[in-house]
């Protein structure tokens, strides 16, 4: 491509880009929810870190420990599974996948005939902490219920890890810089991460982001997909999983039931008022995060993430070049996107920016394992064998741009 034609570039970030930012891994997040460490449940419904409400009048916590040795239970059927995949481990995703596909099915949301035979395999075992014990506010637990509260919990344990304060330096400065060259007519970033810590780099350039977030009304932006044609900018942000600070709120009134979908400045999620107002209330008290080995995709079709994923998919068909990097290439639903889309164009080309390339390989979803050395080939996949903070936006754009050195 010449250098003197304006073009449009994407990037597709995932967790390895904030990792030296400080943000907690994906075996740290697994870690922390399957030890319980510090994790109480709030009379909100919420699960927090902290001390149990009633510790100090001796009251046991009924929630955690149940929880602990549901998912443990779990564990252990997900690591015979892939008892024979040597470099795959049972991660905080899996334990919500199969928790959610037992909720699923004991309350009817999704026929599933396959799930009721792991039921019955593991229902003697965690029998016992479906009954209520001395001491506790409780009765007899059902075994959607315990299943529902797993879900919840590793949904909380993640939030509340991905919010702590990031060490920001200039890690992604290849980004700032891709977004400062002129030669680039428009900049789309997809992030899987739910961590802020992209928004705060970016807030650090001064170039205006359009995110799809209106300005703030009552000190709360809100979700307005039509931004994106109404206030055309070259820098676009979207986050396909999600974001620790989104938050479904709800207003009620005369029988309408009101929803949106908004970020509130000061982070505080159950005193706001909406546009009119009205005071609202978080729709289930925990940000709109998808977590979930395979039930992410289920959610790809609704509510904001079904705009999100549309404008992924108009956007790649309007590019020649995707970046990736600190993605594992682990989401079917994503790879399937990218396969059809480099394939479909002589021209479009993935630049990978990957420190280990031939570990990601193996670790990746049979969608990319299996065109790997075919797109490396074809030229169509690129490899910087880099981490992303090492890489310089020179060392990237020479691989698109045409240009004498």
């Amino acid at each position: 491509m010449s250098s003197s034609t304006p073009i449009t570039i994407a990037f597709l970030l995932g967790s390895g880009v904030s990792f030296p930012a400080g943000m907690a891994s994906t075996q740290d997040i697994t870690e922390r929810v399957l030890s319980g460490e510090g994790v109480v449940r709030h009379t909100n419904e919420n699960y927090y870190f902290g001390q149990p409400l009633y510790s100090h009048e001796g009251m046991p916590d009924q929630y955690v420990p149940r929880v602990l040795i549901f998912l443990r239970r779990l564990k252990i059927e997900i690591d015979l599974y892939y008892f024979h995949q040597i470099h795959r481990y049972t991660d905080y995703e899996d334990l919500h996948y199969l928790s959610s596909q037992i909720y699923d099915s004991e309350t009817g949301e999704y026929d599933n005939p396959a799930v009721q035979p792991l039921i019955d395999k593991i229902l003697s075992d965690i029998r016992p902490i479906l009954v209520d014990k001395e001491n506790e506010i409780s009765r007899e637990w059902q075994l959607h219920e315990l299943a529902r509260e797993a879900t919840h919990y590793i949904r909380d344990v993640v939030w509340h890890l991905l919010s702590q304060e990031p060490s920001l330096d200039d890690h992604l400065g290849c980004i700032r810089d891709a977004i400062l060259d002129d030669r680039l007519s428009k900049v789309d970033i997809f992030t899987l991460n739910q961590d802020t810590i992209l928004e705060q780099f970016l807030s650090q350039t001064r170039v205006q982001v359009n995110d799809g977030f209106t300005e703030p009304v009552r000190n709360v932006r809100y979700w307005d997909p039509e931004l994106f044609e109404k206030k055309p900018s070259k820098i676009r942000l979207f986050k396909l999983h999600g974001s620790v600070n989104w938050v479904r709120f709800r207003t009620a009134s005369e029988d309408i039931i009101d929803e949106s979908i908004g970020i509130p400045l000061d982070r505080d999620i159950w005193h706001t008022r909406n546009p009119q107002g009205q005071r609202q209330l978080p729709a289930d008290g925990r940000p709109e995060i998808l977590v979930g080995t395979f039930d992410k995709m289920l959610r790809y079709t609704s509510s904001i993430f079904a705009d999100l994923h549309w404008q992924f998919n108009r956007s790649l068909r309007n590019t020649p070049i995707l970046i990736v990097s600190g993605y594992g290439f682990r989401d079917k639903g994503i790879n399937s996107q990218i396969v059809e889309w480099v394939y479909s164009s002589p021209d479009r080309k993935i630049i990978l920016v990957e420190p280990k390339p031939e570990r990601l390989k193996k670790g990746a979803r049979g969608a990319m394992t299996n065109n790997w050395d075919e797109l490396i080939r074809q030229n169509k996949l690129v490899i910087v064998q880099k981490g992303v903070e090492e890489t310089s936006w020179q060392e990237i754009e020479g691989m698109f741009f045409d240009r004498k050195r």
